[in-house]
């Protein structure tokens, strides 16, 4: 982003910066970021489950739940790339 391209107001620079993953905390317990002007994350540790607010253009708070499929994932799973791509290849060719 250039100079010329910098927004002119400040909710669109709060923006460009929440987008870019600068406004946020977090500790042990949980993790709270701003994701826009007007949206608030919240995602506790150790659970697939968050919170999102966001605050309407009439100024009413929309709460939002979310739902983390990431943590679902097995961590200790390895996939050997190269070994099934060889595999695909032998039953592919038929050896």
């Amino acid at each position: 982003m250039s100079i010329e391209d910098f927004p002119d107001s400040e909710e669109d620079i709060v923006d460009v910066v929440a987008k870019a993953g600068y406004l946020k905390a977090s500790n042990d317990n949980v993790e709270i970021s701003l994701e826009s002007i007007d949206t608030i994350n919240i995602q506790p540790k150790g659970t697939i489950f968050g919170a999102k607010v966001k605050i309407e253009s009439d100024g009413t708070p929309t709460p939002m739940l979310t739902f983390d499929t990431k943590k679902l994932r097995d961590k200790n799973k390895r996939i050997d790339v190269e070994g099934t791509v060889d595999d695909a290849l032998k039953n592919f060719w038929g050896d």
